[in-house]
């Protein structure tokens, strides 16, 4: 591909323009587009390298050249104390990779750094470690999970579960329990399935935004369904209802769960009718079961958490009925790194 450049310099009337002054004129020319070759030479209103005194353009292009190849890691099930963080997404077995907003990207395959151990105390600097970061766990209460940077250390994290949630009314509480740019949000995990005390983590799966749980939930009053237990009945009114409560402990949702997965849970005995209705009062399906007996459940996927879950039992208000959530969908999370809310 050939260039072609119009050069022009402006001179006095009746000036006479010395050959060495015109040789003198393109050699400059030259050798700027040499030294652009050589990447010696910038040109001050076309940013063709990156000035590594100015933090701003050396964090802009770290950021574009990591995002173009980077993927956020899941948080996985590991114990009833201890979720793990994604390794490997970068081609190393067991090597982690976090992603943070100044576009640093930090790499580390600590285990006890980068898995998070409900049963301790994070320390974000000297003998850094994973854990709460504060006090000791609680029986029935949501968890967020977030990757913070060291910091006495430029290349490792560690991950850190709070009650904090990653919610724009938090955003400078995190800043100042983290550090600004220092720490990113990875999801939300379940302490206790529902009823009593319980301090173990629920069996989950991650996968984007979406979470599953799976852990067999035995405490409510008519079946033996998966997830956590919002509401149960042994059969002494019409209807059981869940209606929509937010924050981290007991029965509720958190703030950035947006969409859950509810499951109505009955024991059976005989012609039944039930309704399944959310707190809008859309029923989203209403039917005759004619059962001989046990437990039933059933899954509606996908719905509002902010509208709450109603069961009504029809005429035969003895029968125990159970409502579960066994996933949701997390609002803050989506599509790449997703360092900030």
């Amino acid at each position: 591909m050939a260039l072609n450049f119009i050069v022009s310099y402006t001179y006095s009337p009746s000036t006479t323009i010395a050959s060495s002054q015109v040789n003198t004129n393109f050699s400059d020319i030259a050798s700027v587009f040499q030294g652009l070759e050589a990447e010696t030479k910038t040109l001050a209103k076309l940013k063709m390298d990156i000035d590594p005194t100015l933090a701003l353009e050396v964090a802009t292009k770290q950021y574009v050249d990591h995002y173009s190849t980077y993927r956020r890691p899941v948080l996985q099930y590991s114990s009833g104390t201890v979720v793990n963080i994604e390794t490997g997404i970068n081609g190393v077995s067991g090597q982690a990779q976090i992603l943070f907003p100044d576009g640093v990207l930090r790499t580390d395959s600590t285990t006890t750094r980068i898995n998070c151990n409900l049963a301790q105390v994070a320390a974000l600097s000297g003998a850094a470690q994973s854990g709460l970061r504060t006090g000791t766990v609680t029986s029935q209460t949501w968890y967020a999970i977030y990757a913070v940077k060291t910091s006495d250390n430029s290349s490792n994290f560690v991950t850190v579960a709070d009650t904090v949630l990653p919610l724009q009314a938090n955003y400078s509480t995190l800043n100042s329990n983290f550090g600004t740019n220092s720490w990113v949000y990875l999801g939300l995990i379940r302490v206790g399935a529902g009823v009593g005390v319980d301090t173990t983590i629920l069996k989950f799966i991650q996968a984007g935004s979406r979470t599953t749980l799976y852990n067999s939930n035995h405490l409510g009053n008519a079946s033996f369904a998966k997830g956590l237990l919002l509401a149960t009945t042994a059969g002494t009114t019409t209807t059981l209802t869940y209606a929509y409560s937010a924050g981290t402990s007991g029965a509720v949702i958190p703030n950035n769960i947006t969409i859950v997965d509810w499951v109505a849970g009955t024991a059976t005995s005989g012609a039944l009718a039930i309704a399944f209705s959310s707190q809008a009062t859309t029923d989203y399906f209403g039917t005759w079961f004619n059962g001989a007996g046990g437990n039933m459940q059933i899954s509606f996927s996908n719905k509002a958490a902010v509208d709450g879950f109603v069961i009504n039992r029809g005429s035969d208000s003895s029968r125990p009925a159970d409502i579960f959530i066994d996933g949701f969908i997390d609002g803050v999370l989506g599509v790449g790194s997703n360092p900030i809310l």
